[in-house]
């Protein structure tokens, strides 16, 4: 039931951070986090994993957005290429699942890589076009690269749990 939950919370900071901007995202991330810390995490060491994840957010998506792969859409005043923080909550967010209701998939580094190549690459099209960021065109060749860097970084985040043993016995 806790993986369930650790889910379903996971989901709903997805749609504050993607609907209600950088300020919300990050008070949704913070009081999920303070949450995660008090119920679902058996150890401290898990915040290292987040931290690892805040730091491949910002190099991923800022590289995404670097090269004009994302950019911002023309209601954004903004157009740099760092990630907005809203996107960097995404990212931290996403640390919170793999020792929790991703656990399934601990030492299934293919299945992991699939998955990661299609669950993560969905949400970038569902949430591009929820908070305004324009995909490049052709924006399959754009999820396409998304599809091929979260094959990756799935299976990494599932090696790190396992590394520093963030899985309950």
């Amino acid at each position: 039931m806790q993986r369930l939950i650790n889910a379903v919370l996971f989901q709903l900071v997805w749609f504050v951070c993607l609907l209600a901007g950088n300020v919300w995202a990050l008070v949704a991330t913070a009081a999920y986090l303070l949450l995660h810390d008090r119920y679902f995490m058996h150890t401290r060491r898990e915040w290292r994993l987040l931290g690892v994840f805040l730091a491949l957010g910002i190099m991923i998506d800022g590289a995404l957005f670097q090269l004009g792969l994302f950019s911002f859409g023309a209601n954004v005043t903004s157009q740099n290429s760092f990630p907005p923080l809203w996107l960097l909550c995404l990212w931290v967010s996403v640390a919170t699942l793999f020792a929790h209701s991703l656990a399934f998939l601990r030492f299934r580094y293919l299945l992991a890589a699939t998955m990661g190549a299609i669950g993560p690459t969905l949400s970038y099209f569902a949430g591009a076009n929820l908070a305004g960021i324009t995909l490049a065109d052709p924006i399959w060749l754009s999820l396409l690269v998304v599809a091929c860097v979260w094959s990756m970084v799935l299976p990494f985040g599932l090696f790190l749990a396992e590394k520093w043993t963030l899985f309950q016995k």
